[in-house]
């Protein structure tokens, strides 16, 4: 348990009621009970603080109840994601190597690390500590995994492909693959081999059955802190800003450029050589043809200002309104 004071304090975030009552887990607002703290990020739940049964409440700094102690802190999600991980924290038990693994013996293994039976790590692979390989994760050779990263079954990692730090990869994901490179000669499609590696930032961390493809040349990079969802495809040589957000079901042509802290929503898509700004949000199912300049706002297919597309959208619904008031017109002047 941990009082509301020492939370506060984990948070950066003051108390308004009760600062030493004891907390003992997080749940959401409508199933906490006493000894639970929860989060009102929402009106809706900020407006009927008395409807919660929790011990107290995760708040912005204007909400005040005479009802529920307040955790208050300037980023409610943020306090409320930490204080999660504060509850449950990832078991930091190091088991050792399998039997039942096959490690080559020319790669380097740090001791203190969990590699689970049937993991498969090449020639020449460097393992940092505090690494967790699960069953089925396949190392190809001269890969490098950073310290405190975590694969999950099934995960395969093609050769050179380089981990920083604390890097998750969900199961099935599959990281430096071929690129989607080919000519045709007339008669056939003629493969450009794939010669480049993945390059992965520390904090990274990639949804179950998602692809990073590896470059033609020179590397496919992702930077630290990059989030992307499951079923995202990342195309050859294409470089990821750090902390950019990407949704389930985007795909990233070839030798896309993005920068910093930007965002994709679900199913939006993007052609090759395109280069987008920091602070882009992207809107969902958008199709991104062309560059993009920082802190912009885009939608629709093909991609462009957000305001114009809905401006658009509103007049398309419309058409059949419009038609029939053309209909309507046209037949007036032709008596």
């Amino acid at each position: 348990m941990y009082t509301l004071q020492k939370l506060a304090e984990h948070v950066g975030g003051r108390v308004a009621g009760d600062s030493q009552i004891e907390i003992r887990g997080i749940q959401p607002f409508e199933s906490a009970g006493p000894g639970d703290l929860t989060l009102a990020g929402q009106k809706k739940y900020q407006e009927h603080l008395d409807q919660t049964r929790a011990s107290a409440v995760i708040v912005s700094p204007g909400v005040v109840s005479d009802q529920k102690p307040l955790l208050q802190v300037e980023r409610p999600k943020v306090a409320f994601a930490r204080l999660l991980a504060l509850f449950h924290p990832r078991p930091a038990a190091v088991q050792g190597i399998s039997p039942l693994a096959h490690i080559s013996g020319s790669s380097r293994l740090s001791k203190d690390v969990t590699i689970h039976p049937f993991v498969f790590v090449g020639d020449e692979v460097v393992i940092e500590k505090e690494v967790t390989l699960f069953s089925g994760v396949h190392v190809g050779n001269h890969c490098v995994i950073g310290r405190g990263c975590v694969l999950h079954p099934n995960v395969t990692l093609y050769e050179n492909v380089s981990l920083g730090e604390r890097v998750i990869l969900h199961s099935g994901t599959v990281i430096g693959a071929d690129g989607f490179g080919y000519v045709f000669d007339g008669q056939t499609q003629v493969k450009i081999p794939q010669t480049g590696s993945v390059t992965i930032g520390d904090d990274v961390e990639i949804g179950a059955n998602s692809c990073v493809d590896r470059a033609a040349f020179g590397a496919t990079v992702l930077e630290r802190g990059v989030k992307l969802d499951n079923h995202v495809h990342i195309g050859h040589n294409c470089r990821i800003g750090e902390n950019t957000v990407i949704a389930g079901q985007v795909g990233l042509s070839g030798s896309v450029e993005v920068g910093k802290n930007c965002t994709f929503a679900g199913h939006a898509g993007v052609v090759d050589h395109v280069k987008i700004g920091d602070q882009v949000t992207v809107m969902m199912k958008s199709a991104v043809s062309k560059d993009i300049p920082s802190h912009s706002v885009v939608s629709g297919q093909p991609a462009m200002e957000h305001r114009q597309w809905m401006k658009i959208e509103a007049a398309r619904r419309r058409f059949p309104e419009i038609y029939r008031e053309w209909k309507s017109w046209l037949k007036d002047n032709r008596k």
